[in-house]
């Protein structure tokens, strides 16, 4: 169990060594309009006193696009999930559920690791969550369960700490749907 909970740290930790150039890569059209990103930059003057605008935006788009080190961007999950449904309405239901909660998650993840309320712990813990969702058959009620999870948080109506691996599932269906 402790090789586990090492591999999970050195996964949630990893990224964040990753160097961060001061360019903006191009934006992807795989990822939503910069607009919204940098109307949540301009209203931080906490973050945008750390960070630059182009450090925020590269970390929105590793958000939706993933890393080396962690593959299974928003873009990878939200994928998995609407291809797992078959009925149109299903489809088109569950896209704009991870689409808001694609842009409440990422516009406050890609901040300055001291400004941001939402970590990459979260991240990481509700990322193997909605895949873990996939193989239940519960993606849809998952989806709201994080979404009010991201609000309570973002309102402080929740503390952080009580973002844990089995907020969901158990720590060891999580681990086993992993490896």
């Amino acid at each position: 169990m402790q090789n586990c909970h090492l591999i999970l740290l050195l996964a949630i930790l990893l990224p964040a060594c990753a160097a961060s150039p001061t360019k903006t890569a191009i934006w992807s059209d795989e990822v939503p309009a910069q607009s919204y990103f940098k109307e949540v930059y301009a209203q931080d003057n906490n973050n945008n006193s750390r960070q630059t605008l182009e450090e925020y935006l590269l970390w929105v788009m590793r958000f939706y696009q993933g890393t080396e080190l962690y593959a299974n961007g928003w873009n990878t999950i939200t994928q998995a999930i609407l291809l797992k449904n078959d009925t149109p309405e299903r489809v088109a239901e569950l896209k704009d559920k991870m689409e808001r909660l694609g842009f409440l998650v990422s516009s406050e993840w890609a901040k300055d690791n001291q400004t941001r309320i939402i970590t990459t712990r979260h991240v990481s813990i509700w990322g193997n969550a909605l895949l873990k969702s996939l193989e239940l058959g519960e993606s849809l009620a998952l989806i709201d369960r994080v979404t009010a999870d991201v609000e309570d948080l973002l309102a402080k109506r929740i503390s952080a700490e009580m973002i844990t691996e089995d907020r969901f599932y158990a720590e060891e269906d999580v681990f086993q749907y992993l490896n």
